[in-house]
């Protein structure tokens, strides 16, 4: 299965997360450079223990550009070796800041890498109305919580991983 972010190309069958290879690709990430100078966000339905495809990182502090694109595309790739879809962004405020119980609307600049997500052709994501901030790196506005998430039940609040 090919999956291209931006014009970033993988070629491999990602399966649903596990607590194991999950806890393996931790650990390799929090050996990559630079990943101490962000918090580290696990957040979303892996958490939550539903049935997911994917872990959703989130990452907080001042971005330095050139360091997060590789940081995030290091994230994706060792989210590959291990067939994981890592879905990696930063964030202007802490997601554990955001309160999806009482629905208060909340606006967040995020980071991506890649204005599309594609897997074998046919676009999963994009983000056609972002701007490219650097080489392959897009930022926009969102609200949260969406309407898929208001609609719910959230029991946990977001982990702040930590080696």
């Amino acid at each position: 299965m090919i999956w291209e972010y931006g014009n970033y190309k993988f070629n491999c069958e990602l399966k649903p997360p596990t607590l194991h290879k999950f806890s393996e690709w931790k650990t390799e990430f929090f050996n990559l450079g630079n990943v101490g100078k962000y918090k580290v966000w696990l957040c979303g339905g892996f958490i939550e223990d539903w049935k997911t495809l994917d872990i959703d990182i989130v990452l907080t502090n001042e971005p330095n550009y050139p360091e997060l694109q590789k940081l995030m595309l290091d994230a994706i790739k060792l989210g590959v070796d291990k067939n994981l879809f890592v879905d990696i962004c930063w964030w202007n405020k802490e997601p554990i800041k955001l309160n999806y119980t009482t629905k208060k609307l909340t606006e967040v600049t995020k980071i991506v890498v890649g204005d599309r997500i594609i897997q074998d052709g046919r676009v999963i994501t994009d983000w056609i109305f972002a701007k490219e901030i650097y080489s392959n790196l897009y930022s926009f506005r969102k609200v949260y919580p969406t309407p898929k998430q208001m609609n719910r039940i959230y029991k946990n609040k977001p982990i702040l991983l930590e080696i």
